[in-house]
Parts: structure tokens; C-alpha cells; sequence
């Protein structure tokens, strides 16, 4: 009995060290390699007191408040220019943009219902040509804005550092707002 666990045990060994000896034959420099992955980093959950978002990974949080026409604003700020600013009680703006996107409340967050972009009439101030792409999101037009956990809400995006956007990333960053009671 004893001689057949020896060699077993040996047979185990030398499975072992087989395996070990292919991946270091494999990696061509004696060393054995990790095997490298591309995991996309997970999304990131910002809060805030009135409202949580979901922006891409290494996306940074600044407060913008100063800077806007707002009771409360902060920038969401993309490693390639992107931007989004979600803002509360706006008090009044003369915003420029390349589009201008429509909301409907829905429940506890925001549903883009319409997309318009700037054509130069006389109503419309567009900011096209200043290198970069800037669009301004507000509710619905023909109707006051609804108040969604106590605050009327608008939104900025687009790139600072570029012309064009993937629509589609920043309608998914903004319809993931959702409003904390």
C-alpha cells in the first residue's frame, strides 16, 4: 500500500511541476505571466443630498454652484472633456447650446422625451463654432416645470475639449438621476 501512495504522490508532482514548466515554456523569457485582462471599471454611483447619479468610470464630482444660475449645481466631469451638470431652482439663465434636450419627470427621475438642435433663429442663441459641444436640458416645453422632490431641475452637458458627443452615453448618464426624498 505504501508504495502505491508514493506513487501517486509522485505522479501528483509531477503533473504539477508539468503544468508550471508550460506556462513558463510559454511566457519565453523563463518567467511565468500573468494573463492579462481589460475588465471595464464598474460605473460609479455619485450622491448627493437631493439626487444620486450613475456616471462612467473616473468620472470626478465638483461642486458648481458659483458658477451657475442655481440654488444647488454640481459638474460631473469625464476624462476626455466630458461634462454633466445637474442642477436645482434654477434662477434664471441665458444659456447657449449646441442642443436643446427636453425632460418628463417620471417617478423619482428624468426621461429625455425630445432632442433639438440649434438652427440659428432668431430665438435661439446656439453656441456652435466655439469648439466644443454644449447642450442645455429643461423640462418639457408648454407647461411649468414639475417639481420632483421639492426642486424644479435642469441640466448642461456635452465636451468642453471637443465638437461632437455620443448622445446616446449622455442620455444614459442622465436618465439614471434619480431623486433622494
Amino acid at each position: 500500500m505504501r508504495g502505491k501512495k508514493s506513487f501517486i504522490a509522485a505522479a501528483l508532482v509531477a503533473a504539477i511541476a508539468g503544468v508550471v514548466l508550460a506556462a513558463v515554456a510559454a511566457s519565453g523569457d523563463g518567467k511565468p505571466q500573468a494573463q492579462a485582462t481589460d475588465t471595464p471599471r464598474p460605473p460609479v454611483t455619485h450622491n448627493e443630498k437631493e439626487w444620486k447619479i450613475v456616471t462612467p468610470a473616473g468620472w470626478t464630482r465638483a461642486d458648481a454652484t458659483s458658477t451657475t444660475d442655481a440654488k444647488k449645481a454640481v459638474r460631473y466631469v469625464g476624462p476626455d472633456g466630458e461634462f454633466v451638470i445637474v442642477a436645482i431652482d434654477p434662477l434664471g439663465s441665458d444659456y447657449v447650446a449646441d442642443t436643446v434636450w427636453r425632460y418628463a419627470a417620471r417617478d423619482d427621475g428624468f426621461e429625455i422625451v425630445a432632442k433639438e438642435d440649434c438652427t440659428g433663429t432668431v430665438e435661439q442663441g446656439c453656441s456652435t463654432g466655439d469648439a466644443r459641444f454644449d447642450g442645455y436640458v429643461m423640462w418639457k416645453s408648454g407647461s411649468e416645470p414639475k417639481k420632483v422632490g421639492g426642486h424644479v431641475w435642469y441640466f448642461m452637458f456635452g465636451n468642453a475639449e471637443k465638437t461632437t458627443i455620443d448622445p446616446a452615453a449622455f442620455e444614459e448618464i442622465l436618465e439614471s438621476i434619480r431623486v433622494q426624498a
